[in-house]
């Protein structure tokens, strides 16, 4: 069985310094530099970040493997991944496959010079503070780290240490699993080789998309992201992809109605679609489609999961799923709601982090037009 999981962890990391801090096209408060990480929690390895112009040129390469169990989805993965960011463009290209795709983020950038337009160092702070503050991050003063004194505040169950709108150490559990990145290294007002900002050649790249506006009612998860991808060391049955068309799920998930839910990202693997809903950090729906042989599997319980109800819905199969617990026992009260669209060959499948009803998740199936 194969299980590829997307789950947002770390664009606290690089967006929210991005997009609130960019200052006549800035996104650092530091004209260039050089950061090593290391990687820790569920997810271990480097991350190398180059940056000049005051980040509005930035060169990351993350080489990593992830191991989790999120929503009763286990997963493991081994990625080599990098990021350019050259002014109001991102290629995020994946060297393991040499694919890739161009994000646009010019009403971000756009954003972020309207805000901070003009306005000294320390007004910036004093701003880059009230941005914290009003959704929801506590302050928690200031502390030396590499020999920098960081700006330290939380986000709920998140820490992090940042320098002039660079983070240099983060702390982020989310549903179970924790992803800590913490630099080893920095130097800063270096000379950076315009060539560490060229994309690699024979990279296929997907057309550019424009980035979700994440300014407003994320609450809690506003910026957070990194991308994780879960893979098991098994296909699923059949090692077969969704019997529809990517582009016509992401049409037919995106603009859901869920009260309290903003969307955030839909996203593909080979074999699995799935969009993305936030409310807070700890508050997700997720909507995933992968092939149909996937729902016999799904539909069987285990220790980590109830099946509460096997029956028909609008003519087609379906069953409602309590997820009870992680794999290290952790208790949950995530549901799931599966159906099987035999015309598409696709299993369909809704699973929340809080304890919806069935009836609520019904709701949320109903206004899937596929």
């Amino acid at each position: 069985m194969k299980i590829k999981l997307i789950v947002l962890l770390s664009v606290f990391i690089v967006e929210f310094a991005g997009a609130q801090n960019a200052q006549q096209g800035k996104y650092f408060f530091v004209k260039s530099g050089h950061i090593e990480y290391a990687l820790g929690g569920n997810t271990t390895g480097t991350k190398t970040v180059w940056f000049d112009d005051y980040g509005m040129l930035m060169y990351t390469l993350t080489e990593s493997t992830t191991v989790a169990k999120i929503l009763g989805i286990k997963s493991k993965s081994n990625e080599k991944n990098l990021e350019i960011r050259k002014g109001d463009k991102i290629w995020k290209i994946d060297l393991l496959k040499n694919t890739g795709g161009i994000i646009d983020i010019e009403a971000q950038t756009k954003k972020g010079k309207d805000m901070t337009l003009g306005k000294s160092d320390a007004q910036l702070l004093e701003m880059e503070k009230k941005v914290l503050t009003d959704i929801g991050a506590k302050i928690e003063g200031y502390e030396t780290f590499l020999g920098k004194k960081c700006l330290k505040f939380s986000l709920g169950s998140t820490n992090f240490l940042q320098y002039k709108g660079i983070p240099l150490k983060s702390d982020v559990p989310l549903l179970g699993i924790s992803y800590t990145e913490t630099a080893t290294s920095f130097e800063m007002n270096i000379n950076v080789p315009a060539s560490k900002f060229e994309i690699p050649k024979n990279i296929k790249l997907e057309e550019a998309v424009e980035l979700p506006d994440l300014s407003s009612g994320l609450g809690s998860l506003k910026d957070l992201g990194n991308i994780l991808k879960g893979e098991d060391d098994q296909k699923n049955s059949d090692g077969l992809a969704p019997g529809m068309n990517y582009g016509k799920f992401v049409e037919a998930t995106k603009n859901l109605a869920i009260p309290g839910y903003r969307y955030f990202m839909s996203s593909n693997d080979d074999q699995l679609y799935l969009t993305t809903y936030v409310k807070s950090e700890n508050d997700q729906v997720i909507i995933f489609a992968e092939h149909d042989s996937r729902f016999d599997e799904l539909v069987v319980g285990n220790e980590s999961q109830d099946v509460k109800s096997k029956y028909t819905l609008k003519g087609r199969s379906a069953a409602f799923i309590h997820i009870n617990k992680e794999d290290d026992g952790t208790p949950v009260e995530s549901r799931m709601l599966i159906t099987r669209l035999p015309l598409q060959k696709t299993a369909l499948y809704i699973i929340s982090a809080k304890a919806f009803t069935q009836k609520q998740l019904e709701d949320i199936l109903a206004q899937i037009k596929l």
